[in-house]
């Protein structure tokens, strides 16, 4: 259905973040007697999913070793690492997170991706494990949507009108994708966790089964919890995209 944007699959949930940071000359600290700083370049490295690890490497740091070649942080994310120092937007490789919005993503559950470093739909694509479950309850609807995303870009059988379409509207998106200067902290992933979950609050566990019932033909048996209940319509909600 969709565009392709090329993208890095060996970095496909890693987003770099070059920045200037403040740190201790220990050699010049312990010349003058006195604590000596310097600012340096460093990269942030993301990681999606992730709530607490991003660690921070200076630039000319060794990323690994190839024979008897030193390849740096700065070569490993050479284009992001020229836009840093041209003053430029930093942006997130991928397809913006917005294309979801046909299948069904919401506000909430955007900016819960955001908080937790997850900035484009291959990176939620490949979301496994401990890093996906960060997502809670939002994490099967979400991988759904991009699993369904995915496929239908892969069959390649869209008109070449909203071909162009879609290239329009994902550089749009692309131009506005700039990744935030600063790491979620943990009061807001919980804030954006929240959000995301709270989604149907104003619906009473009736109108959660009302509104099941209207997808699936029958109201939910039993007593489940309102947690079972909102969990179960979001991911109605989404396959019925």
């Amino acid at each position: 259905m969709a565009l392709s944007v090329p993208i890095d699959t060996r970095d496909i949930t890693i987003t770099p973040v070059f920045k200037y940071i403040t740190v201790e000359d220990v050699p010049a600290s312990e010349r003058e007697k006195r604590p000596v700083m310097k600012t340096i370049e460093a990269v942030e490295v993301r990681f999606a999913g992730s709530r607490l690890y991003s660690p921070v490497f200076p630039v000319d740091a060794m990323w690994k070793r190839e024979g008897h070649t030193i390849i740096t942080y700065a070569e490993r994310w050479a284009d992001q690492y020229r836009d840093f120092l041209a003053g430029n937007d930093q942006k997130a490789q991928g397809t913006p997170l917005e294309m979801l919005k046909p299948y069904g993503v919401t506000d909430a559950q955007l900016s819960l991706c955001r908080a937790l470093k997850i900035y484009s739909i291959e990176a939620l694509h490949h979301l496994e494990g401990q890093n996906l479950k960060s997502l809670q309850m939002n994490a099967n609807p979400l991988k759904d949507m991009a699993r369904k995303y995915m496929s239908d870009r892969a069959k390649g059988d869209t008109a070449s009108a909203e071909i162009a379409a879609l290239r329009a509207e994902i550089d749009r998106l692309k131009t506005a994708q700039a990744i935030p200067a600063s790491d979620p902290k943990p009061d807001e992933i919980e804030a954006a966790i929240e959000a995301a979950d709270d989604e149907y609050k104003g619906l009473t566990e009736d109108d959660l089964k009302t509104k099941i019932a209207e997808i699936t033909g029958s109201r939910p048996r039993g007593n489940p919890s309102r947690t079972t209940l909102v969990q179960s319509l979001r991911e109605l909600e989404g396959s019925a995209v």
